[in-house]
């Protein structure tokens, strides 16, 4: 699933310059973007299941331009074509408001286009909390509002739907 509403990629040109202020847009040949995501969901997010998929590079009119530059070093392609690269991490999982490790892309531009940094996407899998929804089932027993029996079949029971 997609997850960039709440996990936030930060994209950033590998060699950039604080004091310039003029490093938006660029055309040379070959530019580095370092990428990190932050985690701004409540939930953990399975650390393997995290990938970034390059979307869209566009130039200073706006016209997309990813098939007139090439994406190097990317870990494979989706199924509609786009680069994607693994978000490496430390852990098993990226924890809420946690931030990921650098994935860098390269693009190379042998046009010499001026174009923005690359759009980017973050697909990937949240962990539900087992001990969120036991202490929200039992909370509902100690209230009423739930018999034990049915607390114990839904903590047995995946969700209907579910594949």
């Amino acid at each position: 699933p997609d997850l960039t509403g709440g996990v936030v990629p930060v994209v950033q040109y590998k060699q950039l310059d604080p004091f310039s202020g003029n490093d938006i847009l660029t055309s040379v040949s070959e530019v580095e973007y370092t990428v990190k995501v932050k985690n701004q969901t409540g939930q953990p997010l399975i650390a393997d299941s995290l990938v970034l998929v390059v979307d869209s590079v566009l130039e200073i009119s706006g016209k997309e331009i990813i098939n007139r530059v090439r994406i190097e070093g990317s870990d494979g392609v989706t199924q509609d074509g786009k680069p994607f690269f693994r978000i490496p991490s430390t852990g098993p999982e990226l924890s809420p408001y946690g931030e990921s490790e650098a994935v860098t892309i390269r693009v190379t531009n042998p046009d010499f286009l001026r174009f923005y940094p690359p759009g980017v996407r973050v697909r990937g899998i949240r962990r539900s909390s087992e001990k969120a929804v036991k202490d929200l089932l039992d909370t509902l027993v100690q209230k009423g509002l739930l018999s034990p029996e049915d607390a114990m079949r839904a903590l047995e029971s995946p969700p209907s739907g579910s594949p």
